[in-house]
């Protein structure tokens, strides 16, 4: 699974969330799933710095297989909550 989704023409986007990193800080992390499967999830966060958003991982929703995280992502403290927090939305925006 490539982890992240690189063509926005082939994703929809279903929503987003924010996360508080401190000192008053937060990164957006936007909810999109795969036109061509609809089974499969992609997270990115975009840090407010102008270069837009950026893959995190990529996830099946239903779950069929591990979630394949970026390797800035994989095993940090966040990503559980992360994780949780967009399978919520994903499971929302179920059927397509």
């Amino acid at each position: 699974m490539n982890p992240g989704p690189d063509r926005h023409d082939d994703w929809y986007l279903l929503g987003e969330f924010t996360r508080d990193i401190g000192m008053g800080d937060t990164i957006r992390f936007l909810v999109e799933r795969n036109t061509e499967d609809p089974a499969v999830h992609g997270i990115s966060c975009d840090e407010g710095t102008g270069l837009g958003p950026r893959p995190v991982a990529v996830f099946t929703e239903p779950q069929t297989c591990n979630t394949a995280w970026r390797r800035a992502w994989n095993g940090d403290p966040m990503s559980p909550g992360i994780e949780a927090e967009a399978r919520d939305i994903a499971r929302r925006g179920w059927p397509l």
